[in-house]
């Protein structure tokens, strides 16, 4: 493929976005304020409500309501379909930045790792939202939100740190990348090369800027961004998902670019398979992987004789974990870096497939996947690389549900417990670090998974899982957690789809004094 020559970056004041809008739209008393019926500390009206995302302090919630009659039958409810599609009145998106009926808007875009910052569409205009400092700045006006799109294009992204920003904005017609420093303020256009940009992200490292490109590859004499054919719902106010089909996609063929931040040449080849940090990882002619560095050097982590598989890679540890091809349908899983060569003990089936394997930790320390051991290799079992340790353990019952630091928590599903015949789960807590058999926390119907900063919430246990510890029983009925231990809850009981809800302790006695 072909490298595009690098144009000049064009240095942007801080005074080059839209900045502060005249009259404030989110943070200011009348947006906010909170009409007579609804107490202080519930947010949204009483109407059907859908929980979209929240802060992990809770500070903010991003929800749908449906508070009109749209299909004129009398009444305002919802009913959810099976593909996350939502039946009866149409909802409509709301922010909540402080308990009240909300603000309307069209769609957010992206959120801070840290919560603290939100971009969104409202009015055609994109705003950056700061919720520490209550600021907020229009990025961008004369902007098409995305609300019909199962998996709407990435037009926003953060750094893991939350100290930078990349995001789309429209110029002359066309999207142009920016990339905006939260902190100082300022801004500066990245060039993406000939065609249309249509999707834009930061590398979590916050050091490289990632392009999907379109041209005319189907020459039918326009360029067109891929539409997915497939019965998923809509992205905006999408409901829960049981199932959904796939059939293919319908436009041009897109193509994937880099740029570092910091300068350099816009990259494009088959030869690139991941950014590293300041790096890059790149296949070489003779099938080894090497590290090219920001100056051009070039490290060699995996040997040609492995003609390894990029199964993961590691930046923190500065690793890689590959599966070497060497034989026609199992090959062995090997760690590699600039210093490290080292075989795992365990094998993958060929060709490898990335839907066997997942990172189950926020800390990047646990990665779960299917592999088969050197004495079975014909059985593919759950197992757990500890990337800190550069181990392997086999998971000793079920699968591995969530974890951080060297704690697992296992799901193993058990013989239906309910009259009504539905499978039950089993709760296991396992140090994945001493191997040690796991603990038994709860055994009951299986329930959803809400994860705030180190504490979990399922099946009726709060636990904190860096500690490796039962915090309290949890009441149910839970649409999040927050890191104050908290839960939000309806504030009316048996009623997960409707308004208004509201932030509680997470405690089980609490339960029954709220229905007294």
């Amino acid at each position: 493929m072909r490298l595009h020559p690098l144009l000049f970056t064009v240095l942007l004041a801080a005074c080059a976005s839209q900045g502060p809008a005249s009259h404030p739209v989110f943070f200011m008393p009348q947006a906010a304020a909170v009409a007579p019926a609804i107490p202080a500390e519930d947010y949204g009206t009483a109407h059907p409500f859908v929980l979209m995302d929240s802060a992990p302090d809770g500070r903010w919630l991003f929800a749908c309501q449906a508070r009109e009659d749209t299909n004129s039958d009398g009444r305002i409810e919802i009913a959810l379909g099976f593909h996350g599609n939502i039946v009866g009145d149409a909802l409509r998106p709301y922010l909540f930045l402080e308990p009240g009926a909300g603000i309307r808007i069209d769609e957010v875009l992206a959120v801070a790792p840290t919560g603290r910052f939100l971009v969104l569409v409202r009015d055609t205009t994109l705003w950056l939202l700061d919720v520490e400092t209550r600021e907020e700045k229009m990025l961008a006006t004369d902007v098409t939100p995305d609300t019909t799109s199962p998996q709407p294009l990435i037009r926003a992204s953060f750094s893991r740190d939350g100290l930078r920003l990349l995001y789309l904005r429209p110029e002359g017609g066309r999207p142009v990348a920016v990339v905006r420093d939260l902190l100082q303020g300022t801004e500066r256009m990245l060039d993406a090369g000939r065609g249309l940009l249509g999707q834009a992200l930061l590398d979590p490292s916050g050091q490289w800027a990632v392009f999907d490109v379109v041209e005319d590859t189907n020459a039918d004499g326009k360029e067109s961004w891929p539409r997915e054919d497939t019965t998923l719902a809509p992205a905006t106010c999408r409901g829960p998902v049981i199932s959904s089909s796939h059939f293919g996609w319908n436009g041009d063929t897109p193509v994937r670019r880099y740029r570092r931040l910091e300068g350099g040449p816009l990259l494009q080849g088959d030869d690139i398979l991941q950014t590293m940090g300041e790096g890059m990882l790149r296949r070489a002619p003779d099938r080894s992987i090497v590290l090219e560095h920001a100056n051009g050097r070039r490290e060699t982590w995996v040997p040609s004789s492995c003609n390894g598989t990029l199964v993961f890679a590691d930046a923190v540890h500065e690793q890689v974990v590959v599966v070497c091809e060497t034989q026609p349908d199992l090959g062995p899983l090997e760690l590699h870096g600039a210093r490290i060569h080292q075989p795992l003990g365990w094998r993958m089936f060929l060709p490898f497939s990335g839907r066997h394997i997942r990172l189950s930790g926020s800390d990047g320390r646990l990665l779960s996947l299917l592999a088969a051991s050197e004495s079975e290799p014909a059985r593919a079992v759950h197992t757990v690389i500890d990337l800190e340790r550069r181990t392997v353990r086999g998971v000793p019952l079920g699968d591995v549900l969530v974890s951080l630091g060297p704690h697992a928590l296992l799901r193993e599903s058990v013989n239906p417990v309910e009259p009504d015949g539905r499978w039950g789960a089993r709760l296991w807590l396992w140090n994945v670090e001493t191997g040690f058999p796991p603990n038994v926390l709860s055994e009951a119907p299986d329930s959803d998974l809400f994860w705030a900063g180190d504490t979990v919430l399922i099946m009726g246990k709060r636990i904190d899982l860096r500690a490796g510890k039962v915090l309290e029983d949890a009441s149910d009925e839970v649409l999040a957690l927050d890191t104050q231990g908290r839960v939000l809850r309806p504030i009316e009981p048996g009623s997960p789809l409707y308004g208004p809800v509201r932030w509680e302790p997470a405690l089980k006695a609490h339960e029954s004094q709220r229905t007294r």
